[in-house]
């Protein structure tokens, strides 16, 4: 497995973690949140209305999902094609339907 992006834990959820509960660890290590704060998040948390994730803390969710599930888990692609108002309501849950379809 190549090395995390920089700044970052190498250590990923299991492969076989919930999709879920694989998103709320990446966004905790990508926050520098403790584990309490997991369990708040929710697939219906936005994560910029929600967590108020910077363009920085996506980049980084973005490549942690690029390293662990490959191309296929490219959030950053992902967002590029979203509105302003999509951008926004982009939840927990949805990013969990990116990864789900980047396993497929």
């Amino acid at each position: 497995m190549p090395p995390a992006p920089p700044g970052l834990s190498n250590a990923l959820p299991p492969a076989d973690a919930a999709p879920h509960d694989d998103i709320v660890e990446l966004l905790r290590q990508v926050t520098g949140e403790d584990r309490e704060w997991s369990a708040g998040v929710g697939a219906a948390t936005r994560l910029d209305g929600d967590l108020f994730l910077d363009s920085i803390e996506l980049a980084a969710l973005s490549g942690l999902l690029v390293h662990r599930y490959g191309p296929p888990g490219d959030l950053a692609a992902y967002v590029a094609g979203l509105d302003l108002d999509q951008l926004i309501a982009l939840t927990v849950g949805d990013v969990a339907d990116l990864v789900i379809r980047a396993r497929s």
